[in-house]
């Protein structure tokens, strides 16, 4: 155990630590183009200071900025249409506590699990939370509903298609070259890697990391353009995948099935490479036991905990402080990373009511206060990756511009009073629900993921053994075990970050269900299935480790049986190769 001050210094610098960035401010550029475009046709349309109410709503318009134009189109029409509801929803019962509670509550759960489940990508669902929670605050203070909903479905619907646009016309392809570059440099690395100077270890990961990479590729190209691609330059890239793709199984095939013939098309590539479908995903974050489903519970217990806590004692509405709560909850890391945010949430809060202070004395208006305003959004961007609580510096202002908007001139002391109050209850909470609930939920979430995995590896022996790997089902089959072999990986990571001494042993376990699923992902490409691999034995050898498991829950189970189980299953596969 490390001694106190060696643990305090350490947690210090992580909490004082400005990390890099390198080409953030084109990120932050394309932010402030779409709040621009947004905050101004609102300003024309509806005054300047309602202008200033659209920004949280603008903010949607940046969100899955990893993916695709094609795929982004419906991500963001189904962001805008939650938004809009939630904003309605939530400004209609702004005024009754006890509504407002359950309504923000219900908010943070759909919205959590949805997003989590279906898109998983930064910066998370906080916007389709903080908006509700800002329109639920403003009628309050005098501004009609109607004027909310129209202003945030106004700023939402502009952001996202001025995002849009922007991606289309200057990082044309970027996103799928980026992701196609990145698998090639990972192929070529576990290719060239010297086999017999490499230590095993590292080649199961660069194996690891050059199989990921593909399927990572696969999903962003199919993202892009379906998995029939008709432009050119599309078909060259899909082609480009595959080739790497096939490589990869050659490889796996020398090593492990030696002698076995590798045969694969393009048709059959096609079907199998990709995202799984909706329902699939849909499935599995509808767990209890999913990553989305422990998020969002997490999420709507401390809303419905600050909600109570803000009304208890009086805190007046509760918008600044569930506000809090969505900002430190919403990105999905490990509990001390959640609570270094928290902190960073406080301390930033109270210097940036010192900005705030110095905007409110110069008494700004029209554009003179909407050019600060895109000047704060430009500095948040610029350092939320870096230091959160130097973000927070400037987060503070903005939010406190825009929820004072239809009463801009009240006396700052007042203000600042109220906001850190507000903004202490929200941090409290949350650090509260992030240590308390779930405490050992890591453990159900790695043991549900491995457990998910082994019964995806289970589904495609037998479907090997039937000689129905290149069926539909078999392409399915292929395809959620290739997904839930990268969801093994994230999830594993995050918990181990929690966990690490706990969870140590589950690495050799990762590598073992790594090397099995590989090698029967390859022996589904050779021209004979059946005899590449004994599937129905290894079905059989697996089918008898997974009922020996026990049911999923914070238990530990001994990580090191089961990689072993793994390995005389894969051995039991591999003796149809023996001479």
């Amino acid at each position: 155990m490390r001694p106190a001050p060696e643990a305090f210094t350490r947690h210090l610098l992580a909490f004082a630590e400005v990390k890099p960035a390198p080409g953030r401010w084109k990120f932050a550029l394309h932010v402030v183009a779409i709040v621009t475009v947004a905050v101004t046709l609102i300003s024309v349309l509806l005054g300047p200071s309602l202008g200033l109410v659209g920004i949280t709503g603008a903010f949607l318009g940046f969100v899955a900025r990893t993916r695709p134009v094609r795929s982004r189109i419906v991500i963001l029409a189904g962001m805008c249409l939650t938004y809009i509801a939630g904003i309605t929803l939530a400004a209609l019962v702004g005024s009754e506590p006890v509504l407002l509670t359950l309504v923000l509550t219900a908010i943070s759960l759909v919205t959590v699990l949805g997003y989590n489940t279906l898109v998983a990508e930064p910066p998370g669902s906080m916007f389709l939370i903080i908006g509700p929670v800002i329109a639920s605050y403003l009628p309050t203070v005098g501004l009609s509903v109607g004027k909310v909903v129209v202003v945030g479905a106004l700023a939402c619907v502009s952001a996202s298609a001025t995002s849009l646009l922007l991606q289309t016309v200057t990082e044309r392809r970027q996103v799928e070259q980026e992701a196609l570059s990145t698998a090639q440099d990972a192929v070529a690395a576990y290719l060239d890697a010297d086999r017999t100077l490499t230590p095993r270890h590292q080649l199961a990961r660069l194996r690891d990391q050059a199989f990921v990479s593909v399927f990572s590729a696969s999903m962003v190209l199919e993202d892009a353009v379906g998995r029939e691609p008709r432009m050119r330059q599309w078909r060259r890239m899909n082609a480009a995948l595959r080739r790497l793709h096939l490589a990869i199984i050659q490889q796996v095939v020398r090593v492990h099935l030696p002698g076995r013939e590798v045969v694969v098309t393009g048709v059959e590539q096609r079907r199998y490479l990709g995202r799984p479908d909706a329902s699939y995903l849909l499935r599995w974050g509808l767990s209890r036991s999913s990553l989305p489903w422990l998020a969002a519970r997490r999420m709507a217990a401390a809303v419905l905990l600050t909600c109570a806590a803000s009304y208890g004692l009086h805190a007046g509405h509760p918008s600044w402080a569930v506000m809090t709560t969505a900002l430190v909850m919403s990105v999905t890391r490990d509990r001390l990373a959640l609570t270094h945010r928290a902190l960073h949430r406080v301390s930033g809060t109270v210097v940036g009511i010192g900005v705030f202070a110095v905007i409110h004395s110069m008494h700004p208006r029209g554009i003179v206060l909407i050019v600060i305003a895109l000047a704060l959004v430009y500095c948040i961007q610029m350092l939320a990756v870096r230091n959160y609580a130097l973000a927070v510096i400037f987060v503070t202002p903005m939010a406190l511009l825009i929820s004072t908007a239809a009463a801009p001139y009240r006396p700052i002391g007042e203000i600042a009073g109220e906001r850190v109050l507000e903004t202490v209850i929200g941090a409290a909470v949350s650090v509260v629900v992030i240590w308390l609930a779930g405490r050992r939920a890591p453990i159900a979430l790695v043991r549900r993921q491995f457990r998910r995995s082994l019964r995806s590896l289970e589904r495609l022996l037998l479907l090997i053994a039937d000689g129905q790997q290149s069926t539909e089902r078999g392409y399915a089959a292929r395809r959620d075990l290739s997904y839930e072999q990268l969801q093994a990986s994230r999830i594993l990571q995050l918990a181990q970050t929690d966990l690490p001494r706990t969870l140590e042993d589950w690495n050799l376990l990762e590598t073992s269900l790594n090397e099995a699923s590989y090698v029967v992902l390859a022996a589904c490409w050779t021209t004979d299935p059946p005899r590449a691999i004994d599937a129905e034995r290894m079905a059989g050898v697996l089918a008898r480790m997974i009922a020996a498991l026990p049911p999923v829950g914070t238990t530990m189970v001994d990580a090191r049986i089961i990689a072993g189980g793994l390995q005389r299953m894969l051995d039991v596969g591999k003796q149809l190769n023996s001479p």
